[in-house]
């Protein structure tokens, strides 16, 4: 089927049956609906007979990647670039004018079309646009220091929030570890000491006795989850998180109608390295458990890892980009959970205040005292 065919279906399939207007995906449901005269279109999930979306094995995927020609991992769809902060997202092929949901940049949108790598599944929007923005506004509301115009910025809605599907990798491994260290119990032995006074007291110091260590432990690590944009500071996933992946559905592209889907960035062979580093600590952590004692001292880990598998998914955010006097910051809202992060502008002014305010407290205590 050709690009212009399949888009063709798809916006078939998005189009009201009433009033032909396109149906967008309704946060928290399992329909589509029309804005204009209310007609609903279920959607309809197509779980795998287990019931559970299955992570692909680590080198399948690679070599489905060298080409991207194998639809089971791709599908063709129109992707727009952002010249100024680099983001690649899609839209839907209605679209013909928006703005960069992650700088607020206007969008040269030639409707291009490539052949994208298709996610496993993705988590759909749970809070809607209005939730969102009573959570942004009251997030605004509380923050410190910040200038009295920045506020007014979440005054009115004018849309200031983007739905926005972000890219995940979600990494599984089993993992056979070997180690060699060393194992720390301690002992107190009395020792004497002169104090302050010059009066001789007893105190206990700790000692350590070590002994070799030596074992296996077996790991197994599920979802994961790092990030693939590199549009949003790496911190955001963290400070949203964590995600409950329970309630991942399988791709359908009736879940992203009415919302932005920025692609990957991050590769899955960089994003892996990244999970390795945290499968790592964690590996450390329960070597250090079973080595047991008091204290650990680790030589070396020597780490198997096997049956390693990935899912490429999209997790939903309210996203609000904005400018203040020349700089790009960043909202997010966890379509989820509720949950917001985001980077604020400083009074300068308001800070001079407080630390002057200080200052003339602090004068004033050395006179009373």
């Amino acid at each position: 089927m050709s690009f212009e065919e399949k888009t063709s279906e798809i916006e078939q399939g998005l189009k009201c049956q009433g009033c032909g207007a396109i149906l967008t995906y309704q946060p928290g449901t399992s329909y589509l609906a029309c804005s204009y005269c209310g007609t609903r279109n279920e959607i309809a999930d197509q779980l795998p007979e287990n019931g559970r979306i299955e992570s692909t094995d680590y080198k399948v995927f690679g070599a489905a990647m060298e080409g991207l020609e194998d639809e089971r991992y791709s599908y063709l769809a129109e992707v727009v670039h952002c010249g100024n902060c680099g983001a690649n997202s899609r839209l839907n092929a209605h679209v013909t004018a928006d703005l960069c949901a992650f700088c607020a940049s206007p969008l040269v949108i030639d409707h291009q079309q490539k052949r994208i790598v298709k996610p496993h599944g993705l988590v759909p929007f749970s809070v809607d646009y209005k939730n969102a923005f009573g959570l942004l506004t009251q997030w605004a509301g509380k923050i410190w220091f910040a200038p009295n115009d920045f506020k007014r910025i979440f005054n009115s809605r004018n849309d200031r929030l983007k739905g926005v599907y972000i890219p995940f990798w979600s990494y599984d491994a089993d993992v056979h570890s070997d180690y060699v260290g060393s194992r720390g119990e301690y002992y107190y032995v009395t020792r004497t000491r002169r104090n302050s006074d010059g009066e001789t007291e007893e105190y206990q110091e700790r000692r350590t006795n070590w002994y070799p260590a030596s074992g296996s432990i077996y790991s197994q690590f599920k979802d994961i989850v790092i990030s693939g944009s590199t549009s949003l500071p790496e911190k955001f996933s963290d400070k949203i998180g964590p995600w409950n992946l329970g309630y991942l559905k399988p791709f359908n592209e009736q879940y992203l109608s009415g919302f932005i889907a920025e692609t990957f960035s991050v590769d899955h062979v960089k994003a892996a390295t990244t999970a390795r580093a945290i499968m790592d600590r964690e590996i450390e952590r329960q070597v250090e458990h079973d080595i047991g004692g008091d204290t650990q001292d680790i030589d070396s880990i020597d780490s198997d890892f096997k049956s390693i598998k990935l899912k490429y998914i999209l997790l939903p955010v309210w996203l609000s980009a904005y400018q203040y006097k020349g700089k790009s910051y960043q909202i997010m809202v966890n379509a989820f959970n509720g949950k917001v992060y985001g980077q604020r502008p400083y009074s300068f002014w308001k800070l001079a205040f407080l630390i002057l305010a200080i200052l003339i407290v602090l004068y004033v205590l050395s006179f009373m005292g």
